[in-house]
């Protein structure tokens, strides 16, 4: 019997930047076996008209219990818990293809908003416990990160026995703060593997 599949994924480097600690993370723990199930990862890209549908794709092509998405969040101090995505887009910051979306929805005539549905307060009890910064935060943004979860509970919604979904939001790496010479705050790459592999293993024990 084959072990229950958990996907992660990450995104690649936008806005200027030389790394994304989402695509470091998920890369990392690509093919990890964590607490019975199987990470499988992906790279998305920062395009508002490709993201959804490589997520698509994976989805029907790995069939996954549970989607944890990642995505960086400059500024923030702590882990992220995605609590909901809302149903627009309108992006501060073009993504790679130059596109700036400005005021439109993430899916035409979709509902306002979805909640995510992995196991977020078991979550965080699990990261406070391990020492790992973390809070559940209630805006996911109106950027790539927020059109993604929104448009995966979406598709994921009109299954009839839809895999749990979410989103996790990570701070800047140190070098990246470091090449910036600005103050923002920064984690490391290693507490921030081990941050989403703790994530991943509530899921998997919860399923």
């Amino acid at each position: 019997m084959s072990r229950p599949l958990i996907l992660v994924t990450g995104f690649e480097p936008f806005d200027g930047l030389g790394a994304n600690p989402s695509e470091e993370v998920a890369k990392a723990l690509d093919g990890r076996a964590v607490a019975g199930a199987v990470v499988r990862s992906a790279v998305l890209p920062v395009d508002h008209a490709a993201a959804g549908p490589r997520v698509a794709a994976l989805v029907d092509e790995l069939d996954p219990g549970a989607i944890v998405h990642l995505g960086l969040a400059a500024g923030r101090a702590r882990i992220a818990l995605e609590r909901v995505a809302v149903n627009v887009m309108d992006f501060a910051t073009p993504d790679n293809t130059g596109y700036r979306a400005c005021d439109e929805p993430c899916v035409a005539g979709g509902p306002p908003a979805y909640f995510a549905t992995l196991p977020l307060a078991a979550i965080l009890e699990a990261l406070l416990a391990d020492g790992v910064p973390a809070y559940v935060s209630n805006t996911a943004g109106t950027y790539l990160c927020n059109q993604t979860l929104y448009g995966t509970l979406h598709r994921l919604a009109a299954r009839p026995h839809p895999a749990r979904a979410g989103f996790i939001h990570l701070p800047l790496l140190p070098a990246m703060v470091a090449a910036s010479g600005l103050e923002q705050p920064s984690m490391d790459a290693a507490l921030m593997v081990r941050a989403v592999e703790i994530a991943v293993g509530v899921v998997a024990r919860t399923a």
